[in-house]
């Protein structure tokens, strides 16, 4: 008989521990990320793709992550974007390629 608790913590991280079949303990943690998904396709559609920002002068969001994104590229790619020495060059790249899903704007990182 599997024993379940579960704790939902803030950002709608939902942390699960439960018994496993073979007597050990099982540890998941989920999160929906639908919200997320929505509000990202629709600042991609407000913004102009002809929009230039000069890094040096204006700040302009360009991806918006949630930690199961950070998770999945850390777990699939093995790059910890949340250590202090990251390429971030590399990172965008992935993101252009595997996950543009993440963008905020239809601008190339």
């Amino acid at each position: 008989m599997r024993k379940y608790n579960r704790e939902i913590h803030q950002g709608g991280i939902v942390e699960e521990t439960h018994d496993t079949e073979d007597g050990g303990i099982g540890y998941t943690l989920k999160q929906d990320i639908t919200q997320l998904l929505e509000d990202n396709k629709r600042k991609r559609n407000e913004t102009s793709s002809w929009i230039k920002y000069d890094p040096k002068k204006d700040y302009h969001q360009v991806l918006d992550l949630s930690m199961t994104d950070v998770v999945r590229i850390k777990n699939e790619h093995g790059i910890d974007i949340l250590s202090g020495s990251v390429d971030w060059k590399y990172v965008f790249k992935l993101i252009e390629t595997h996950y543009p899903y993440m963008k905020t704007t239809t601008a190339r990182l």
